[in-house]
């Protein structure tokens, strides 16, 4: 054999299908009855891939009650794989129809307030809550290796971490107007 499994040699496949082929026309009114009609031709694919994969047609003793414990097991598996992923909730991605975002002038300006203001409240911190923001959020370190690099325990990474986001987001907050303020 040439690495190939036996369903996959050459033939093998068409013993399979040749063997349940007479039944396929029965087996589409079967679908037709529990799936939408677009989705028959799929499920019928998905069938015969299964077939052809497992191959064996000589050990088959009644390929109808093999075809269709085959098709519900397609069936059952397609069930699950649309109720895992929340197919119903899913929609289709378009055209974006969003408001040009447009680089204003003032959201230059707004842009360099922010990052001065986030400099200066970063310059005000501690060098070791400082360093261990940066190395968190910024270089991507996870708590325990922030935590070897400083000599000190996760609790402590998380303590210097939330001092740093607390002084970030007061900072912001008192640079919102008060009508933004919530």
């Amino acid at each position: 054999m040439t690495g190939l499994t036996q369903a996959e040699e050459p033939g093998r496949g068409n013993q399979v299908i040749a063997m349940l082929w007479p039944y396929m026309p029965e087996l589409r009114g079967y679908l037709r009855k529990r799936l939408p009609p677009a989705e028959i031709d799929d499920v019928v694919q998905d069938i015969l891939v299964r077939l052809v994969r497992r191959g064996d047609a000589g050990a088959v003793e009644f390929p109808r009650r093999y075809l269709y414990q085959v098709a519900q097991a397609t069936l059952i598996d397609r069930h699950r794989q649309e109720r895992s992923r929340c197919v119903p909730f899913h929609c289709e991605l378009g055209e974006a129809r969003l408001p040009h975002d447009e680089l204003s002038p003032d959201r230059f300006v707004l842009a360099r307030d922010e990052i001065r203001m986030a400099q200066e409240v970063l310059a005000r911190l501690p060098e070791r809550t400082r360093q261990i923001l940066l190395a968190v959020r910024i270089e991507g370190a996870s708590l325990k290796e922030a935590a070897a690099r400083h000599g000190i325990s996760t609790s402590a990474v998380e303590k210097h971490l939330s001092r740093a986001l607390r002084a970030l987001s007061e900072s912001v907050r008192a640079a919102q107007p008060p009508a933004l303020a919530s």
